[in-house]
């Protein structure tokens, strides 16, 4: 007898599988605009059709020639890609592996996706036998610190912008006569200031050359950017006891972005400088359009961000940098 039974179709795949460039790319793309649309700045982000394009030329960018260096896993609902973990193995330090993105789409979150999707990473991660895993997390995302701990990760630091709505009205009295213009003759200070301001266990994470540390080639590029940007960058150092003590340096803007500042603080000094600080890089903002001033800051400069907030300004966003050590 000739067998007539409705053949059943085959349910679609539903969970976690390994990320392929060649037929995840769209689809992992969509999540993490998803994801990270709040942080576009681009004009007309928030408009769907600027959107749909933008993600199709990201993947067309990737389409022929995807890096090889990217791992990771996906998670599939519905016939589709809703969740995505990326992994970035360093190439320089061959031990370690960066998880680049986490990101469940809104509708499929607290379902414990994102969980699964680490858990398969690190177990990828561990059988590459590497020694530590890194990632970066928005410090205002709790649920995402909170399961990156559950899985071990401690925090390294906070790296975050500080913001004042504007200039102070008035400016406190005093002087700063130990400021002066940072030179090129001062570039071993410098640097000698830069690795003891930086504690040891983040000093393998930090970019090697710091915003203070550029030669004569870069401060022309610069010097040729502000001029089309309508800026001025300036560095100063502060010299206490016959030594470097701090580093400031302004962007200051006569267009209409935020003027920024960043200080970088010797441990022997600090508690001691930072208010005096903040009050010259005022003094120096004064002569450009009030308006909103930025500050760079991390929490393994404690001092810095409580003179800051004693000044007025109120955090903003910044990163978490945390690590795994397997």
């Amino acid at each position: 007898m000739v067998a007539s039974a409705v053949s059943k179709s085959k349910p679609a795949f539903r969970g976690i599988r390994p990320f392929s460039a060649r037929t995840d790319l769209y689809g992992v793309a969509r999540v993490l605009e998803e994801a990270f649309r709040g942080e576009h700045n681009f004009p007309f982000a928030d408009f769907p059709l600027v959107r749909e394009i933008s993600i199709a030329l990201w993947t067309l960018s990737y389409a022929p020639t995807f890096p090889e260096t990217f791992e990771g896993f996906v998670w599939v609902e519905d016939g589709k890609i809703v969740g995505n973990a990326t992994l970035t193995p360093d190439l320089v330090r061959g031990n370690r592996y960066y998880v680049s993105n986490v990101a469940v789409k809104r509708e499929y979150q607290r379902r414990g996706i994102a969980r699964e999707l680490m858990r398969a990473s690190l177990e990828h991660v561990r059988r590459q036998k590497a020694a530590s895993v890194l990632l970066n997390v928005r410090p205002r995302n709790e649920g995402a610190i909170k399961l990156y701990e559950s899985l071990g990760f401690k925090t390294l630091e906070m790296r975050g912008e500080w913001t004042l709505a504007a200039m102070p009205l008035r400016l406190p009295a005093g002087s700063m006569t130990e400021l002066r213009p940072m030179r090129l003759s001062d570039a071993r200070a410098v640097s000698e200031l830069i690795r003891a301001a930086t504690p040891a266990n983040i000093q393998p994470f930090r970019p090697h050359v710091s915003a203070f540390e550029i030669g004569w080639d870069e401060r022309i590029v610069e010097f040729i950017g502000d001029l089309v940007i309508g800026q001025r960058t300036r560095r100063w150092v502060l010299e206490r006891d016959g030594r470097l003590a701090a580093l400031l340096l302004l962007r200051e803007q006569n267009l209409a972005t935020a003027h920024r500042i960043v200080i970088e603080t010797h441990p022997d000094f600090r508690s001691r400088v930072e208010d005096e600080l903040i009050v010259a890089a005022w003094r120096a903002l004064a002569q450009f359009p009030a308006r909103e001033i930025r500050a760079d800051a991390t929490t393994t400069h404690p001092e810095l961000v409580a003179a800051l907030e004693r000044h007025g300004f109120r955090f903003l966003n910044g990163m978490t940098l945390m690590e795994l050590v397997l």
